[in-house]
């Protein structure tokens, strides 16, 4: 301890002196000088220790939360009326008082109340009980136990009704998410983001996920008719970390991984391709492969091209708060990169927040929100020469120099070496996102149970992208180098008022009525430039003024508004019999006059049915509700100014000199409107043995019309390009089914808990461009059929030595319509859907003193995938069996292996044809992955005591630690069945210029090793 003896005073004086800093080091900091300590161990209605409940002394800021064990520790300034506050959420709060005493026990009940108030809904929060609506939760420990840069990865398999799948393997990739199936033809089928009460346009990448507490979906539109004109998709709702009442408390959650290739894709080697080469006996050997026959050498360009990623995580924050004031403010830093060179996503995060009460009836806060994504390499992919290069080439010189031209003396001799990839100068594709959303609202209580309030957001985002691809690389292969800029940046404001009516009548009657009038606007541009012949590779994309010539150049602007009224009535009588009414107005700037505004009613009705009096006597059933919504919503599928018709620019020639003039290239609309959904939903939620057992069972039935498509318009009508109208239905029914259950529960502590969730979706067309038209092959759209169908030839197998009507080792085609001409406009048919027949996924927990462990997993049955890495396409020659390049180990034809899988190499340029090669990427789309598999333990708090440290948790995760099981397209010697990319022209069967998910040879899917830990101060 440090002693103050000033020399120089008198010793009479040194005493005066020594006693008034006592007074006033006591005075000052009577929580040092006068206190006590208090332990104790909280634990649950069955005596087991809990963790994580908050002990506060009243009327302070002094606090600390139980640890593992559920014990605790405090220091509690000495005083007559000192009291301990002990709540958890889901359970009812105790006050003890303290009374001089230095251990006090306590063992929380639980609370109906408490729990259901935690349930967020839109413009407010409800308790479970009263919920009419469909809502699934998904709260931040669940999150966490699947650690990503993406929030929308760790909801995969997470949410019954949620269907999330890859649209790429590159870091920082969004992925699609889709709640209930695709309403819309032409437009989005993306649900609305509502972050922190206010919409959130743009990607769910900018949300950092160690920023959420909870997510909650909105589904049905009973649910979601409060947003109106956009929340026919659904309704996704994030609501991030806020400060909580309690001493200061600084935590620190971070983790360090390594990615390693989950698997290779399965290629024939040296060996094998010598033979191959041979049997289809097309293109000749060159020096060098024949040179590696000779020695038995053998490149796996794959080896030769991996190198182990990393991905990490650090977040810091510091949070607490009194009664009258709370804060929280964090950092965050997020990182990962791939196997592959120049491919990475890099996030940093600041974030802050108050909270204030000011006097009895005001309450402010504001939030910030604030991250810089970076991410590299979004849109080049190498795998093409990985997966086709001759494994008799070498990858580096005698000198250890890479060989940048491998194939010399092939047909393919301008072909790069991968391997210049690495070579940092040749190339460059960055993508910079700036992202600050903030929040700002003010309550303000004008009678006990009316209050008002006002949301503000403020949301601004800037976009800078660069690319530079030199000549001398795979992309360019000898070509002329390439670079290009493009920016962006949007902004938009919210502001929200809302008049919130609160009130219980004779104990029985209790009425919520929330009024609101809001108006958003947004505003963006962009544009685009892009050159050839940059002077040298080292300038890039910095200074595009340094090439030969601008490629070209391209801009972009926006500007819309919306203007709303919503009211919604919540009725519970006697907590059994339950109402809810919904009506919003929107009226938007991207409709035509006359037609911008349009009304959105719904309702939902809810019976508690265990509140009656005849379940008293059903001690088994503790919970039982039904539900009933119905209700209409929209999707602004149109964008600005589609209403008013286009223009475009076209050159024109006089004489010997040339001008531009402009053409009218669509016609406008002014009757173009909202595609329209109405949804009806039944719901039962139940619960068994005092809730050890929930669950709910959902079935819903959605209409939508007024789809939005484009008609092509005939020559006589002089407009060359389409003519937009609201002239298409579809249709989707489902059935969700979710459930958990408390297996085990043990007095020494050991639990068991089951999460599950299973949920099937049939979506179909009922109506195209014209009701007499049932197919629209250029889009790939089928009346009485989902959205994503493949429609091709059928292979039924190869023609054998022997066979009339086609030549041995060829694909054989099934003849649909018995002509013995096989034509895409007789023999082509429906062959499946892209969509399952049923989905869902299942977690599982363990725990036991102090050790938890969990693991998620997900799969989807039925359905098709298509891969490209097996179609046999002229625009993607991966699988070709032309005998010029590498591909795939399959089953091909010989006469010796007459097989009915793969044709026979070297039958023309492209064995099979471009309407033939098609047909071998069909797979089963049924697998079962396991998403994470995690082991962490809680450190006691007895070792932690002495350190100042609260909490401390350690723990190991390994992500995608197995291949798919149960995956056709595994065994056949594929990657992954799970989506990397989007279709094209080079995937007949979807439609020219289709966007629809395909599994696309792109980055390999990673196995990631983890540890981390989460420290609370």
């Amino acid at each position: 301890m440090m002693h103050f003896n000033p020399p120089l005073l008198p010793k009479g004086r040194k005493l005066a002196f020594s006693l008034w800093l006592s007074v006033l080091a006591i005075s000052l900091s009577p929580e040092l000088f006068g206190q006590i300590t208090v332990r104790g161990k909280i634990t649950d209605e069955s005596g087991t220790g809990m963790p994580g409940v908050n002990v506060l002394v009243k009327g302070t800021a002094v606090g600390t939360t139980s640890d593992a064990q559920g014990e605790y520790s405090i220091a509690v300034p000495e005083g007559s009326q000192r009291v301990l506050v002990f709540s958890f959420i889901g359970y009812a709060s105790q006050e003890v008082p303290v009374d001089g005493r230095t251990v006090i026990d306590v063992q929380l009940t639980p609370s109906v109340e408490a729990l259901s108030e935690v349930v967020v809904v839109g413009y407010g929060v409800q308790r479970k009980t009263d919920l009419t609506g469909s809502l699934v939760q998904v709260d931040q420990k669940a999150l966490a136990e699947v650690p990503v840069g993406n929030i929308g990865m760790a909801l995969q398999g997470r949410a019954a009704g949620v269907d999330i799948q890859r649209t790429s393997s590159r870091p920082g990739a969004n992925p699609q998410i889709r709640i209930r199936g695709n309403r819309s033809l032409g437009g989005t089928n993306d649900p609305l983001i509502v972050l922190d009460g206010i919409p959130f346009a743009g990607s769910i990448n900018d949300i950092n996920p160690n920023d959420i507490v909870s997510i909650n979906v909105l589904k049905d539109a009973s649910a979601t008719a409060i947003y109106g004109s956009r929340s026919s998709n659904g309704v996704i709702l994030i609501n991030t970390k806020r400060g909580k009442v309690g001493a200061p408390t600084l935590s620190y959650d971070g983790y360090v991984g390594l990615n390693t290739v989950l698997g290779k894709y399965d290629l024939m080697n040296g060996e094998e391709y010598a033979r191959f080469k041979d049997i289809a006996n097309t293109y000749p050997y060159t020096a060098t492969e024949i040179e590696s026959m000779l020695l038995g050498r053998s490149t796996d360009w794959q080896d030769v091209m991996y190198k182990n990623g990393i991905m990490t995580n650090h977040d810091i924050t510091v949070s607490g708060g009194s009664d009258e004031t709370q804060y929280s403010i964090g950092a965050g830093y997020f990182r990962e990169t791939t196997v592959l060179p120049g491919q990475a996503f890099t996030r940093y995060a600041l974030r802050a927040t108050i909270d204030q009460k000011v006097g009895n009836r005001i309450k402010i806060g504001i939030n910030t929100l604030n991250n810089v994504g970076i991410t590299d390499g979004e849109n080049v992919n190498p795998m093409f020469q990985i997966l086709t290069l001759s494994p008799l080439y070498v990858p580096y010189t005698e000198t250890g120099q890479i060989n940048e031209l491998p194939a010399i003396g092939s047909v393919d001799e301008p072909t790069r070496n991968p391997l210049l990839l690495y070579r940092e100068d040749l190339w460059k594709q960055q993508r910079r996102r700036l992202r600050t959303f903030n929040s700002l609202y003010g309550e303000l209580k004008i009678l006990n149970d009316l209050k008002y309030r006002i949301n503000v957001g403020l949301d601004y985002r800037q976009d800078e992208y660069g690319e530079y691809l030199g000549s001398n690389t795979p992309f360019r292969n000898g070509a002329v180098n390439q670079a290009a800029v493009e920016n962006g940046d949007a902004w938009s404001y919210t502001v929200e008022n809302l008049l919130i009516y609160d009130k219980t009548f004779a104990d029985k009657h209790t009425v919520n009525f929330t009024a609101l009038y809001s108006v958003q606007e947004e505003e963006g541009n962009s544009s685009r430039t892009t050159v050839e012949g940059v002077y040298a590779d080292y300038v890039q994309y910095y200074n595009l003024g340094l090439a030969d010539r601008i490629q070209s150049a391209t801009g972009n602007y926006y500007r819309w508004g919306l203007l709303s009224y919503m009211g919604r009535l919540n009725y519970n009588y006697a907590n059994r019999y339950l109402l809810t009414v919904t009506y919003r107005a929107d009226g938007s700037s991207r409709l035509a006059e006359g037609n911008k505004w349009f009304n959105y009613p719904a309702f939902a009705l809810g019976w508690n049915v265990h509140n009656e009096s005849f379940m008293s006597n059903v001690p088994v059933l503790s919970t039982l509700k039904l539900r009933f919504g119905y209700g209409l919503t929209s999707n602004q599928a149109i964008n600005p100014y589609s209403s008013l018709g286009n223009l475009s620019r076209i050159p024109y020639n006089f004489g010997s000199t040339g001008t531009f003039g402009f053409l009218v290239n669509s016609l406008p609309n002014k009757n173009l409107t909202w595609e329209f959904t109405r949804t009806a939903n039944i719901g039962f939620d139940f619960g068994l043995f005092t809730n050890r057992i929930t669950g709910t069972v959902e079935l819903y039935q959605q209409k939508t019309s007024d789809i939005l498509q484009n008609r092509q318009l005939p020559v006589t009508a002089g407009v060359p390009g389409v003519y937009a109208q609201n002239i298409g239905k579809t249709e989707n029914k489902g059935i969700e089914v979710t459930l958990g259950a408390i297996v085990l529960e043990r007095p020494n502590g050991f639990t068991w808990s089951v999460d599950a969730n299973f949920f099937l979706n049939r979506e179909k067309i009922t109506q195209l461009s014209d009701p007499t038209v049932t197919r629209d092959i250029v889009n790939g759209w089928h009346v009485g059929h989902p959205v994503d169908v493949i429609y091709d030839f059928e292979k039924i197998g190869i023609w054998q030595t022997g066979e009339s009507g086609g030549t041995p080792g060829q694909i054989k085609l099934r003849d649909l319509n018995g002509d013995n001409v096989i034509d895409p406009d007789n023999d082509r048919k429906i062959l499946g859907y892209l969509q399952p027949k049923w989905q869902g996924g299942i977690t599982t927990r363990i725990a036991y003193k102090g050790f938890d462990l969990s693991v998620v997993a997900f799969g989807r049955y039925g359905g098709m995938l298509v891969s490209t890495l097996y179609q046999a396409n002229i625009g993607f020659p991966v699988n070709s069996l032309e005998g010029r390049r590498n591909g795939p180990r399959v089953d091909y034809w010989t006469p010796t292996n007459p097989t009915n899988k793969y044709p026979k190499p070297g039958m023309g340029q492209v064995p099979v044809g471009p309407d033939q090669g098609s047909t071998l990427g069909y797979f089963d789309a049924t697998y079962l992955k396991i998403r994470s598999i995690n082991l962490g333990y809680q450190i006691p708090s007895s070792v932690l005591r002495r350190t100042g440290i609260s909490s401390l948790r350690v723990y190991a995760t390994v992500q995608s630690p197995f291949k798919a099981f149960f995956s056709e397209y595994v065994k056949e010697g594929g990657l992954d069945p799970e989506p990397t990319g989007r279709g094209g022209s080079v995937t007949p069967g979807f439609g020219a210029g289709s966007n629809r998910l395909t599994v696309q040879p792109n980055t390999p899917l990673t196995r990631t090793f983890i540890f981390g830990f989460n420290v609370r101060y």
